[in-house]
């Protein structure tokens, strides 16, 4: 059960009562019904700013009865749905899968939250595109979590507010990661050098790629490169820490961490 709104000064939180950290959850919102406005689950939490929305929506779930939806396009209509907090956010052990559609052409952002009653403490992890209009082969993603995510820190899915389209997810899970299977040994051989670098970063194969993403030491995304090339500029890039994120076009992924000279 959700506790009265909280107000910010661009907008309302729901903020539940405080919870004891788990190590795992799965959530398929099915206790929850529509429509109230930042109806989230226990030990979960929901900020809306500017005439955002969010509800829990009974159209066409992936499992169940219910699921999230969000949406509000400009003028700051942002919405953050917030995770429970969780043990080990950054041990790299676990994974966080869940299962995403829009009604047209989305766009959503995984990252985390300092503080679930400040929008400005959250950080992106990386963007989530979205095409698929219904839950199909393609609606389930599975994201690694940097370990430099600070501990204390909540996962957060926020609606920036840059795209027209209402967007749903259902089935969110957090989980350990699969032992390594055949092709997961695979991706474990790649290579990224020389490690320190300069200007260029190599990597030994990118069969599959789809994606690259580039994180700083926080957890903030920097840029994302589409069909990447095994030579990768990076010369724009400031002297510091980055995680380089492999993302594959079967949902896979690999975070390596690079030292830019």
């Amino acid at each position: 059960m959700c506790l009265p709104l909280m107000g910010l000064v661009f907008g309302t939180a729901v903020t539940n009562a405080q919870c004891t950290a788990v190590d795992s959850f799965s959530e398929n919102f099915d206790a929850y019904s529509c429509c109230n406005m930042g109806v989230v689950p226990t030990c979960w939490n929901s900020i809306l700013l500017n005439g955002a929305s969010q509800i829990i929506s009974s159209s066409q779930p992936a499992s169940g009865t219910s699921q999230i939806y969000q949406n509000g396009y400009g003028a700051g209509k942002i919405s953050i749905v917030i995770m429970p907090p969780i043990t080990n956010i950054n041990a790299g052990t676990h994974r966080l899968r869940v299962k995403m559609k829009a009604n047209s052409a989305g766009y959503l952002e995984l990252g985390y939250i300092k503080d679930p009653a400040d929008a400005n403490t959250f950080f992106v992890i990386t963007p989530i595109t979205i095409t698929n209009s219904s839950y199909d082969g393609t609606s389930e993603r599975t994201f690694t979590i940097p370990t430099t995510v600070p501990d204390g820190a909540r996962l957060a899915i926020r609606n920036p507010g840059t795209s027209f389209a209402g967007h749903y997810w259902d089935d969110a899970v957090w989980e350990p990661i699969p032992n390594l299977g055949t092709k997961d040994i695979a991706l474990s051989k790649v290579d990224i050098y020389p490690n320190p670098f300069n200007d260029v970063l190599n990597i030994s194969d990118i069969k599959d790629v789809q994606t690259i993403t580039i994180s700083d030491a926080i957890g903030r995304l920097i840029k994302t490169i589409e069909k990447p090339e095994t030579k990768l500029p990076l010369n724009d890039l400031q002297k510091g820490i980055y995680f380089v994120t492999l993302n594959y076009k079967n949902g896979n992924d690999k975070s390596l961490k690079v030292i830019k000279n």
